[in-house]
């Protein structure tokens, strides 16, 4: 079960304040699920290291859990490329599968403390 203040940090994080008001789920993941990929993932995880005194691992490989924000016009290009073979084929064939980062992963690093 998600942690009350944890709950609410996500609410304000997550979810405009013209959404409806949604219970996060332990399984949820931040880019599956709410599409935080680049510049937005790295300020979500500095706000959230700070609310709840959390340290990242050095151990945590940022490359491999998100998508990087895409920087030049050939980046986004191939982006759109990959997307529109991957929708045709029904599965990832040119993205590489990411771990992506889970609410259940970031209630572990607040009752230990450490994101690994």
């Amino acid at each position: 079960m998600i942690d009350y203040k944890l709950q609410l940090f996500l609410e304000k994080e997550l979810l405009s304040i013209w959404e409806n008001r949604i219970e996060f789920k332990l399984e949820m993941k931040l880019y599956r699920d709410f599409g935080l990929f680049g510049y937005d993932v790295d300020y979500f995880l500095k706000r959230f290291t700070k609310e709840f005194n959390v340290t990242i691992s050095s151990s945590f490989k940022f490359n491999e859990r998100f998508y990087p924000e895409n920087e030049s016009l050939s980046d986004i290009l191939r982006s759109l490329f990959q997307k529109t073979i991957n929708l045709f084929l029904h599965k990832s064939f040119y993205e590489k599968e990411l771990k992506d980062l889970s609410i259940m992963e970031l209630q572990e690093a607040i009752n230990n403390g450490i994101l690994n």
